[in-house]
């Protein structure tokens, strides 16, 4: 994969990353915003906790599951086919789920939609990574993923409010609707670099999926940001339901400091892509070390936040947390991608996005059933923060490969 060049690949280059940045954020919304209400969906279904928790974990089970194809396909097909059909399956999902009667039926259509996300989050990283230089992968790519965090921002701000006006299903069925018509503009606008030759094989290269598969670091990598991922979904599904029924604010108070992580988010998405690209000159794994030392120290300082907690304490929390424990997204595509050959990026992207997305899946149920077996919320956020060091002890065997210029 190349960079763009000239004055056309310029202009389009602006062009193609607003569209990737506006279905990735669009796309975001609604799942990420389903925590903030998860108190009015448990009260509608007579949800226990745990169910209640686990509406990200069954999202995450098509991402676990598609992220390897998808990439592939991607590779395979090219961007614009995954790319759109992504987000059709994402919005075909969420409609469903607004009218679900059961808890069953919901978690089977959020694992539905969730397949989407899985086609959608390789591919997207796959196309802004054509059109990027080397020496800007990490902050464009970082760039690009600013649009979890902030559809988490914009559905945690949104989702409550709609839902009070105009009932749960309503507002998760709006957020399906909108994801629909980011699909119609991506397949109106998206086209690849002007410079951009599709990889050939060698004599002798393996496949791109027996490459990525039989390559140590990505698993490395993959496995490390696994826990990552666990850490940051556990804060993003029970950040509000502990505000709530800890530290004793009402739905609308807590879904703003779940906004806020997700501004955090956002900021670190960014500051982290510069942070690998510039002032660490290429180097992936010392961003993502400080993120997993960031989030750690964040959850246990969550651990000891009771009632009483000030405002000012509250929102210093979300945002540092939103800032190392969402920021690091950015940095880990860019590092698996650039572990595998140009021929072989998108599959290993969706190496990563499918290992990291079973710690999306497992980690909110595991913390849900902690908190319940202990009686409260301590000893698990302590757990988590502790679970984190073994992350940190994989990633730190990792080999990087010399950046290109």
């Amino acid at each position: 994969m190349t960079g763009s060049a000239g004055a056309e690949g310029h202009a389009g280059r602006f062009q193609i990353l607003a569209l990737i940045l506006a279905a990735q954020t669009i796309a975001n919304v609604g799942p990420l915003g389903i925590p903030a209400i998860a108190s009015l969906i448990r009260a509608d279904l007579g949800l226990t906790l745990t169910q209640a928790g686990s509406f990200l974990s069954a999202y995450y089970v098509g991402p676990i599951l598609m992220s390897l194809p998808a990439g592939t396909l991607a590779d395979r097909w090219g961007v614009k086919q995954m790319l759109v059909l992504g987000q059709v399956v994402i919005a075909l999902g969420l409609v469903a789920v607004a009218t679900a009667g059961s808890f069953g039926v919901l978690i089977v259509l959020m694992v539905f939609a969730g397949f989407g996300y899985g086609m959608l989050n390789p591919t997207s990283t796959k196309a802004v990574m054509g059109w990027s230089p080397p020496h800007q992968r990490a902050t464009v790519v970082g760039l690009k993923q600013v649009g979890l965090p902030f559809g988490g921002m914009l559905g945690a701000a949104l989702l409550p409010a709609l839902s009070l006006a105009l009932g749960w299903r309503l507002a998760v069925a709006v957020s399906g609707a909108l994801i629909a018509l980011g699909a119609v503009a991506s397949l109106a606008i998206y086209r690849d670099a002007p410079d951009y030759v599709p990889p050939t094989k060698t004599p002798g290269e393996r496949s791109p999926v027996s490459a990525v598969l039989r390559n140590r670091d990505l698993w490395l990598v993959a496995l490390s940001t696994l826990i990552f991922a666990a850490m940051q979904t556990v804060w993003m599904a029970f950040l509000a339901l502990y505000l709530q029924g800890v530290v004793g604010l009402t739905l609308l108070g807590a879904s703003r400091y779940l906004a806020l992580a997700q501004l955090g988010g956002m900021t670190g998405r960014v500051v982290f892509g510069v942070l690998s690209d510039r002032t660490f000159g290429g180097r992936r794994r010392t961003p993502l070390a400080i993120a997993g030392c960031g989030s750690a120290l964040c959850s246990l300082a969550i651990a000891y936040t009771g009632e009483g907690a000030s405002a000012l304490w509250l929102t210093s929390l979300a945002l540092v947390f939103g800032f190392a424990g969402i920021g690091w997204n950015g940095v880990q595509h860019t590092l698996m991608a650039e572990l595998a050959s140009p021929r072989a990026a998108g599959t290993a992207v969706g190496l990563g996005l499918a290992v990291s997305s079973l710690g999306v899946t497992l980690g909110p149920l595991v913390f849900g059933a902690c908190v319940e077996w202990a009686g409260g919320y301590r000893g698990p956020w302590i757990a988590l923060a502790l679970v984190m060091a073994g992350g940190l002890l994989l990633l730190a065997q990792v080999r990087e490969r010399p950046r290109l210029a």
